[in-house]
């Protein structure tokens, strides 16, 4: 901080002298003046004689050193300080992306039992995973149900309300952005709706997908680590026949409005390095994707999402890479599956993790695709769905493959099964080697 002076004192007019000068005074001056010189004159002559003079006059113009003492010398010109010779390196960020947590009533009945019916823990459910998504930089996941049992009673299938303690293990678990685009954010009307967003306001995460109003909407959701901004977007395709009521400033955005998608990417992207959008899309239950979705997705990557994080298909749909006119790489995963369900069949309860690299090169004002990894995940449940869990695949063994409750289902139900669910839509140049 700049310190400025301050005068300390104002000047004073000094009191005008009225007594008159005489003669004899304006002599002694004289006679004062005189005398000085003449001393001075002296005074300069005693410099000559000893040298003095021409010795300090020869060192200024000669260059040699200085006898003045050290305190006095003039100081010599510092040394430019080295530039570090070593190159700037590149920065990477990892942005991880997770599948549908899909909360069915067994799942929040198991977890209100560990509290003795005090509360809700579901740790139980995601600790073997806890530890992937909080090595990655940034973590996004769609919450598939409402957070509204502060006010609503819970419910499961079909139309989802969910304790909001849901919501504290993924805090919990180090997810950044929650998605709450998707056909069931509707469930529980506009009440269920602002409900959730009440209590998201009281965590340290965004929220993308549903949105208060318009201007709430027009905040682009930004999540910065390492330097590099990253811009959050959420689209759904369907809201399970419901919507919005007239009148309501509650905004959600639908893929059949692509101008308006169009526009929040394009606006997105000049704020930030790397747009991830987060889409609800597609047809259940099957690993093909549409010709709509396959559209779509290069439209969007087109306009400028760098990254797609698909999801509502409960089964994993494939993984790729699309390019950009400019020659730019885009991930895109069309579906994870579902992060966490109690659903009946074997294909729904595999799905994975997907990290993937952002990297910025020294000198470069552009963030690039850097590659990804897909670490599969199953969920695991025994007879009568009891003891619902995350195993990473690496970690799933085949005694547990052949315990498993959805056996009575899917009777094949195995190792084997997993890793054909995961192969046919993940090449193997992306799954990641444990």
């Amino acid at each position: 901080m700049k310190k400025h002076r301050k005068m300390s004192k104002k000047y004073r007019s000094m009191p005008i002298n009225k007594t008159p000068i005489f003669p004899n005074k304006i002599v002694a001056g004289v006679g004062i003046v005189a005398v000085c010189c003449i001393l001075g004159i002296c005074a300069y002559l005693v410099l000559q004689y000893t040298g003095l003079t021409s010795g300090i006059q020869g060192e200024v113009s000669s260059g040699q050193a200085s006898s003045l003492p050290a305190s006095e010398a003039p100081e010599a010109p510092s040394e430019p300080e080295a530039v570090s010779s070593e190159p700037e390196e590149p920065v990477s960020i990892t942005i991880l992306g997770a599948g549908d947590n899909l909360i069915h009533d067994g799942i929040y009945i198991q977890a209100n039992k560990r509290t003795g019916g005090q509360g809700y823990d579901f740790t139980p459910v995601y600790e073997r995973v806890k530890a992937d998504i909080q090595r990655a930089d940034i973590a996004v996941i769609n919450q598939e149900t409402v957070l509204a049992g502060k006010i609503l009673p819970l419910s499961g299938y079909p139309m989802f309300n969910s304790p909001t303690e849901v919501g504290d293990s993924l805090v919990d678990l180090g997810f950044d952005v929650i998605c709450h685009a998707n056909n069931h954010v509707l469930d529980k009307g506009t009440d269920g709706l602002i409900a959730t967003l009440d209590y998201w306001d009281t965590q340290p995460v965004e929220v993308i997908g549903a949105y208060r109003n318009t201007e709430d909407l027009e905040r682009i959701r930004i999540v910065e680590s390492k330097g590099i901004k990253t811009a959050h977007l959420a689209f759904t395709e369907m809201t399970n026949g419901l919507s919005l009521p007239q009148g309501t400033d509650l905004r959600v955005v639908y893929t059949s409005e692509a101008e308006e998608m169009e526009r929040l990417i394009k606006k997105a992207k000049s704020m930030a390095d790397v747009v991830v959008v987060s889409v609800h899309w597609g047809n259940e239950n099957t690993t093909q994707i549409t010709p709509n979705q396959e559209e779509l997705a290069q439209k969007m990557v087109d306009w400028g999402a760098d990254i797609i994080f698909g999801n509502h298909a409960h089964v994993i749909q494939p993984l790729t890479v699309l390019t950009r006119s400019d020659g730019t790489k885009c991930p895109v995963i069309y579906a994870f599956g579902n992060f966490v369900s109690a659903q009946a069949y074997g294909y729904n309860l595999v799905s994975g993790l997907l990290t993937v690299t952002m990297t910025k090169e020294p000198g470069s004002d552009k963030v690039v695709f850097d590659g990804m990894q897909f670490k599969p995940i199953v969920t695991h449940y025994n007879r009568g769905y009891s003891d619902i869990t995350i195993y990473p695949l690496s970690e799933y063994t085949a005694e547990l493959a052949a315990a498993h409750g959805v056996r009575q289902r899917t009777p094949d139900f195995s190792l084997d099964y997993i890793h054909e669910m995961v192969n046919r839509s993940i090449p193997e140049e992306y799954l990641q080697k444990d």
